[in-house]
């Protein structure tokens, strides 16, 4: 239940081309009968990215002057979420705020000014869209864009004002945010990587992130912990995990790519035909009229029933995803064929559900698994009772290569962390890893 008590401040900063609105709000939640009260600062907040992309996110914070990136607290700790493929930040809406909550963490954690921020990844949410000429879902796409948004947070910074990547000595990042990135002299994290390696390993254990992702924002998880390991101070795999192909099978997931491409290009941006072009589109010109919202949720609840297993969703966590995943028909659909005022059309990037042009194999998998482990990132594995069925290979390798130091089996379905008869479990079981290992 989130009761806004507190008014709503617009925003906006040109110097760093960094657009947020902040609502401030007393959040009563309510998991299993017992409420528990927190004081959370709520920010939504747009990135402008190097390519024209736009970033939507959302963050949640326990400390005040959240809205003003010059007087946040000198010390933070810093959890970045990574949601599923066709969810959004929403689905961070109860996890986020307990994370917070000092009933569920013990009395030195709360002590510690927290920001946790949930990312819009392309195509999804209030992000927009990829352009027509890319290819709008790959994996290591999605680890580019949050590597540009943790430099435009200023996260991962080392002790002598570096962003941590290592890419040149200054450089423009997303925001126009202007920094200069030093290098320096061994972190504690093994980052034994190529010659042009990403990291300048002065990352103190302060600076790093908690990395939090849920089913596909897992797996991207797991690809950029192995590929910045110096960033991160632990991991926590949500339902996930990477999803691995047969190797002979590429040139058919290329041919099937391809083709649908080619059968829905034509109608899905009928404007780049004449060469118009079109880039950043957030909603398709074919998107589907729902009557109103709630037949918008009866459709994202009636999709969660029909994936594999004995999956569900509860209607509260799909409103939360559905009213940031829809904007109104009448804004989108043409003079002529005018809709209903409360009709509402999906915003999601339509081409996320066509077959992806790559997947990873095995041995891919294996391998991110593999450096993951090596650079000594603790991990906690989390998966649901009634969650994403996984195949006896997938279980495998997780327990003998990623090797997590907390795994466990919860009840609940695919988002239990985002249903609030399952949430409690989940943060508690976040606790614990982060206290066992003194994180």
């Amino acid at each position: 239940v989130l009761s806004i008590d507190q008014r709503m401040v617009t925003t906006a900063t040109a110097s760093s081309a960094l657009l947020y609105y902040t609502l401030q709000l007393a959040i009563n939640t309510t998991v299993r009968g017992m409420t528990t009260t927190a004081r959370v600062m709520v920010t939504e907040e747009t990135f402008s990215c190097s390519d024209g992309m736009k970033l939507a996110t959302r963050r949640w914070t326990n400390f005040s002057n959240a809205n003003d990136h010059d007087q946040l607290p000198r010390r933070t700790r810093k959890i970045l979420c990574l949601h599923g493929w066709l969810d959004n930040a929403a689905s961070f809406n109860r996890l986020a705020p307990l994370l917070l909550d000092s009933s569920f963490s013990s009395p030195e954690a709360t002590k510690i000014p927290t920001e946790i921020v949930a990312l819009d990844f392309p195509g999804h949410g209030l992000s927009s869209h990829k352009s027509v000429d890319g290819p709008p879902q790959l994996l290591a796409e999605y680890v580019y864009y949050v590597a540009e948004l943790i430099e435009a947070l200023q996260w991962g910074k080392g002790n002598e004002g570096g962003t941590g990547t290592g890419v040149g000595d200054s450089r423009t990042v997303v925001g126009n945010i202007h920094s200069n990135a030093k290098h320096g002299d061994g972190g504690g994290v093994n980052t034994e990587k190529s010659s042009d390696n990403v990291g300048d390993n002065t990352n103190t254990d302060e600076n790093r992130i908690l990395l939090i992702g849920h089913s596909m924002g897992s797996g991207v998880s797991v690809i950029l912990c192995a590929a910045f390991p110096e960033w991160f101070f632990s991991l926590v795999c949500l339902e996930g995990g990477l999803i691995a192909r047969n190797a002979n099978d590429a040139s058919r997931h290329v041919r099937a790519a391809c083709q649908r491409r080619l059968k829905s290009n034509r109608t899905l941006f009928p404007s780049s035909n004449n060469g118009s072009g079109s880039n950043g589109e957030t909603t398709s010109p074919r998107a589907k009229i729902y009557g109103n919202l709630e037949q918008a949720i009866e459709a994202r609840l009636s999709t969660t029933r029909r994936m594999p297993g004995d999956q569900f969703l509860s209607y509260e966590a799909a409103r939360d995803m559905v009213l940031r995943a829809t904007v109104p028909a009448n804004a989108v659909s043409s003079s002529s064929h005018r809709a209903d005022s409360e009709a509402v059309v999906f915003r999601h990037d339509p081409r996320l559900q066509w077959p992806s042009l790559q997947y990873y194999t095995r041995e891919q998998v294996e391998a991110f698994f593999r450096d993951v482990n090596t650079s000594n990132i603790p991990v906690c594995f989390l998966s649901a009772a009634d969650g994403w069925p996984s195949e006896s290979w997938a279980e495998s390798v997780i327990k003998d290569v990623l090797k997590p130091r907390h795994i466990k089996r919860l009840s609940g379905s695919h988002h239990f962390h985002a249903d609030s008869d399952s949430v409690e479990a989940v943060v508690d079981e976040i606790f614990k890893f982060l206290e066992e290992h003194k994180l």
